[in-house]
């Protein structure tokens, strides 16, 4: 578990992040989403104690990074696929980390196997691809099978095999009780494998929630209801507090309402209803409704 406590970084006249608390949870996998700018890799890099912070403290399963006695046992990371000796085969990356850190050798083939790269253990890193160096990386962060994990942008450059293994090996470490902590700009990646969402922009947290409690909350869900005179419905379930997006012969978009209380209005004023169906947005929608106006780069 990681737990962040008001922590502010300032570089010169930037404040990167702004008194951000927030908990990364033990057999979850969390998506840690914001637009460019927001300070989701300076918050990655405080935790693994790249960058400091300015002010705020971080505890990693209850102490400071630094006072870890065996960091690789309690947290791994891929924070850049690409900082490797491209001379280096990618067995000889994982026995280097694994001397490092007092590891077994075989620990080096149980993760070569693991991430997919046993048959290309011994070719040289410079002629990898950039979907085997992010799985060369992954297998990096799973060396001392640590308790917490930390992955940014690990779907960039895999395939659909890797997208489709990296989905599994997240949600098979949240079921063994690992943290698992998983930034990424593709949206649809992170709704399939996350259970909980943080929203950082502008250094702020902006949302900590479930996507169910984030729809629950969102102007983009709605009730789509088909009945026998809609106009003369949309009037009572604005009475009844809902909000009407839109209306024609054939269908209402009923906000703030749910199914139970429109179909109720309705049977008390002796209307069919011949639909109700509830439309939930999409995770990409719910970030740009919680980040509207608050993304540092934004085109025109």
């Amino acid at each position: 578990m990681i737990e962040i406590k008001n922590v502010t970084k300032v570089f010169k006249d930037i404040t990167a992040v702004d008194n951000l608390s927030l908990v990364i949870r033990p057999g979850v996998v969390t998506g840690f989403l914001g637009p460019n700018g927001a300070g989701k890799s300076t918050t990655m890099k405080m935790i693994l104690r790249l960058t400091r912070p300015t002010r705020g403290e971080i505890r990693i399963g209850g102490k400071k990074y630094k006072d870890l006695k065996n960091p690789v046992s309690k947290i791994g990371a891929l924070i850049d696929g690409d900082t490797v000796n491209p001379k280096f085969t990618a067995r000889q990356h994982l026995e280097l980390i694994a001397t490092a850190s007092g590891l077994p050798a075989k620990r080096v083939e149980e993760v070569l196997k693991k991430s997919g790269l046993e048959k290309a253990k011994n070719k040289q890193i410079g002629e990898f691809s950039l979907g085997m160096k992010q799985r060369l990386g992954i297998a990096a962060a799973l060396m001392g099978d640590p308790e917490t994990v930390i992955l940014d942008e690990p779907f960039n450059g895999l395939d659909v095999d890797g997208i489709h293994w990296l989905r599994n090996l997240a949600k098979e470490l949240a079921e063994k009780g690992k943290a698992v902590l998983v930034s990424s700009h593709l949206m649809s990646e992170i709704q399939a494998i996350a259970e909980r969402i943080i929203v950082l922009a502008q250094g702020r947290l902006i949302a900590d929630m479930t996507i169910e409690e984030m729809s629950g909350r969102s102007l983009s869900a709605y009730v789509k209801v088909r009945s026998e005179n809609n106009k003369q419905l949309k009037s009572l379930l604005e009475k009844s507090g809902a909000l009407i997006k839109f209306v024609s012969d054939k269908e209402l978009h009923v906000h703030k309402l749910d199914m139970k209380q429109i179909g109720i209005t309705a049977k008390e004023n002796n209307l069919a209803i011949y639909e109700l169906t509830k439309v939930e947005p999409s995770l990409e929608e719910l970030f740009i409704e919680l980040t509207e106006g608050k993304a540092d780069y934004a085109s025109a």
